[in-house]
């Protein structure tokens, strides 16, 4: 088939990729939001936003002797708050390592030999959203004060331009619960959500894309830093789960390991099947964790865990 006789080729004017980014240097302890300019569609047109992407750096203050330490620990320290025009698309801020899947864990981590290191995720929407012209999706992060550093946070966003606003208008949504902090080797842990976190809060049905499910440890004694646990004694033996729904059905019947409900290489629980939630619905996440002497020697240290509910929702075009 020529070019001339390609209908994709016809379009007037043609489809065109759109890459947009922005960065913030974020302190211990504070937030902010980047530069909406700079996530913009320069061409002044409708877009789809497809895919979202975080890198987060650390500053030159972390150096090669606690470069293992703080490698992984981004993810879980910073967090981001999404809304584009009064639409909040996500349940407050969400850790970024909680959007998508884990397609490639060692490729989240990066590191330079003068002892910076960088930490990507990624998440493919669910659906493609569609933003208006002039619109933009702002994103609002929070460094929680895991770590002491200064972290360099870039937020970029892959789009393609379109010249038809659809009927009907895809909105995500993502919802977190953050459990009690704990440590890792002696603590016993009794915890659960509660009906604000993993919350459908609409009066639309909640398309269920995934579940994420990570864990942090930090290490408060120098050399200072924290990692993920991914797969290990604790998540696969110890740290336990069940979930049930606000009507009280099981969808996690018994306490179950953690691992064996997020699976070790995609830290997620896959859902891209026609489950939903209903409307303003929600569900209850119970963690139990025993007390687990031999598991290692982190006395100091501290665990977290975080369950993610990642998901869409349907609008009439007419309210974007």
């Amino acid at each position: 088939m020529s070019r001339q006789s390609d209908p994709i080729y016809n379009q007037r004017p043609p489809a065109s990729p759109v890459h947009l980014s922005s960065s913030i240097l974020m302190r211990s302890g504070s937030s902010g939001a980047v530069q909406q300019a700079a996530l913009k569609n320069p061409m002044g047109q409708d877009m789809e936003l497809l895919e979202i992407k975080f890198e987060l750096s650390g500053a030159d203050n972390i150096t090669l002797t606690n470069l293992s330490g703080y490698a992984q620990v981004f993810g879980g320290a910073i967090w981001c708050e999404l809304n584009m025009g009064g639409f909040p698309l996500t349940n407050g801020a969400i850790p970024v390592w909680n959007f998508g899947r884990a397609e490639n864990l060692a490729g989240e981590i990066k590191t330079q030999n003068f002892g910076v290191s960088f930490l990507s995720y990624s998440w493919r929407l669910p659906r493609p959203l569609f933003i208006p012209a002039g619109a933009v999706v702002v994103p609002r992060f929070v460094h929680t004060g895991y770590i002491p550093d200064t972290v360099n946070v870039r937020i970029g966003y892959s789009c393609r331009t379109v010249f038809t606003k659809p009927k009907k208008i895809y909105l995500p949504w993502v919802a977190k619960y953050a459990s009690k902090v704990i440590n890792p080797v002696s603590s016993v842990l009794v915890d659960s959500s509660t009906e604000l976190d993993l919350v459908n809060p609409h009066k639309e049905e909640l398309y269920l894309q995934r579940f994420v499910g990570r864990t942090m440890t930090v290490e408060p004694v120098a050399p200072a830093g924290g990692r993920e646990n991914g797969d290990n004694e604790v998540t696969n033996r110890y740290l336990t789960l069940r979930i049930r729904d606000s009507y009280g059905r099981p969808v996690v019947k018994d306490f179950t390991p953690f691992r064996s409900v997020f699976e070790a290489s995609t830290r997620s629980w896959e859902m891209d099947n026609g489950a939903c939630l209903d409307p303003e619905s929600y569900y209850i996440v119970e963690m139990k964790k025993i007390d687990t002497v031999s598991v290692g020697s982190d006395t100091t240290s501290s665990l977290q865990t975080f369950i993610s509910m990642v998901g869409w929702r349907e609008v009439d075009g007419s309210a974007i």
